[in-house]
């Protein structure tokens, strides 16, 4: 620092590249010393951080950054005795730390601010060096045993006799319910599912009792294998960090030591798996009145894009002419920062793919209600080329098109299925109709054949039975 009574100096640098960079000199007192010492700190500006305004926000925010680091570093997370750092304290920093490092690390942050939570109930207690072989293990027994509760509602009673009864037709059932026309015809077959909210629609439309028609069944089902390893592998980076830093000198949560992550669901692919249930749901998107959402659908399972790559879609990236788009960013919502554009997942994830001619026609129709909106909102209307946004024309986040999708499958009667299940059900579609590995993989983002091979093996493997059978007819029958 220039003058060592300065709280905080800043400068500007700039790289080959003309990159800006921010660097920071801060004093702050160690707490076991009592003597002045200096933090520096380099923030690179994100590069589609243009404006001036935009930067000089982006300036302040490092500065209120740097700041708080040093408040801490006084206040003595690591500067007080080693043995007396808690591991939920470390665990913590650790996770705001992310974005310091990780630029674009939006998605591991929001996962892992989840996932602080679970270690503050179960590890929040603990010292780093109080924690051991055997308390790791525990931890890790106990993620594998854990469940939480799945209901499911089925028809036990037909209503088709009692809509007659009551001089209805499905359609005038449909409406007294405030249900969709597809939906009311689940509860007319013996066996089929529906969610409570949609059953108890259907009890107040036709006055009946829910136990007299649905029957209502839970069960408690365990965490998917998945998601504990990823809790498994934070924690592992964590202590990993913490050895790194002198603060222990043995990781208890790697291999070496506990045992690997084996319980838990299997967490196999949701999907639309056959042909009558594929048209039954694109028939209720058909039908849907919301424009947004029918082609927010649409796109989801026509082209199989993944959620944060639906919300990050702008009209610049259509080429209606060649019938293209271009998928070029993900969009999605981190944790006390909002909605923020970053990279797509991959390198592959870039790409340039054909879109059904009847996909574009719904794009056209979905572009005009789209100007009309920000004819309507004039000055109020953000500037943006998004697809998918707020009232007022502002980023939209991708929990939107969670909740949408939700509430579609609960007013049609649908089996429930994610936005990335629909992409699983696109995938699987070309696959079990003998697409070549090398376009769906393509077509998917995916970073090389590989993964597609290995997510998909199932349904590569019934392909390759089909081929089969295809030789079969043509050679021997």
């Amino acid at each position: 620092m220039k003058n060592k009574n300065d709280l905080m100096h800043t400068e500007e640098r700039y790289n080959q590249k003309g990159e800006l960079s921010f660097v920071f000199w801060c004093n702050y007192k160690d707490p076991l010393t009592k003597k002045f010492k200096q933090k520096v700190k380099t923030y690179k500006v994100p590069n589609h951080l243009k404006g001036k305004k935009e930067i000089e926000s982006y300036k302040l925010k490092c500065q209120l950054d740097l700041k708080e680091q040093t408040e801490r570093l006084s206040n003595g997370i690591l500067n007080k005795p080693m043995e007396d750092i808690g591991f939920y304290e470390f665990a913590e920093k650790w996770v705001e730390d992310i974005l310091i490092y990780h630029e674009q690390g939006y998605s591991y942050y929001n996962s892992c601010k989840g996932y602080l939570k679970i270690f503050k109930d179960k590890l929040g207690k603990y010292t780093l060096r109080g924690l051991n072989q055997i308390i790791i293990q525990d931890f890790c027994n106990w993620l594998c045993e854990r469940t939480h509760k799945k209901e499911t509602i089925t028809v036990k009673q037909s209503i088709r006799d009692l809509v007659t009864a009551k001089n209805l037709t499905t359609q005038s059932c449909a409406k007294l319910c405030e249900l969709a026309d597809t939906t009311i015809e689940v509860a007319y077959k013996v066996g089929n599912k529906l969610k409570r909210e949609t059953a108890k629609k259907i009890c107040r439309g036709l006055k009946i009792n829910f136990e007299d028609y649905f029957k209502a069944e839970s069960e408690q089902v365990p965490y998917s294998r998945g998601s504990n390893n990823a809790i498994k592998i934070m924690l592992h980076t964590i202590l990993r960090d913490a050895v790194r830093q002198g603060i222990i000198s043995v990781n208890y949560a790697s291999s070496d030591f506990i045992r690997p992550i084996k319980k838990g669901s299997s967490g196999k692919k949701e999907i639309l798996d056959d042909t009558e249930t594929i048209k039954h749901f694109v028939d209720c998107i058909n039908n849907e009145t919301d424009i947004r959402k029918k082609v927010a659908f649409t796109l989801m399972i026509a082209l199989g894009v993944r959620n944060a790559e639906l919300v990050g879609l702008e009209w610049k990236d259509f080429d209606f002419e060649k019938e293209l788009v271009t998928i070029s960013r993900n969009s999605i919502y981190a944790c006390g920062i909002g909605v923020v554009t970053k990279n797509t997942k991959t390198k592959n994830s870039n790409r340039t793919i054909s879109i059904p001619s009847g996909v574009v026609s719904l794009l056209k129709d979905y572009k005009k209600f789209w100007d009309s909106e920000k004819i309507k909102y004039a000055n109020l209307w953000a500037n943006t080329d998004r697809l998918f946004v707020r009232w007022d024309g502002s980023n939209m986040a991708g929990a939107t098109t969670f909740r949408w999708l939700k509430q579609f499958e609960q007013k049609n009667g649908l089996k429930e299925i994610t936005p990335h299940g629909l992409r699983h059900t696109n995938i699987t579609m070309q696959l079990t109709r003998g697409m070549d590995i090398k376009t769906v993989s393509a077509r998917a983002g995916h970073s090389d054949t590989n993964t597609t091979l290995n997510i998909y093996t199932h349904y590569t493997k019934e392909a390759d039975k089909n081929a089969s059978n295809l030789i079969n007819q043509l050679l021997y029958c």
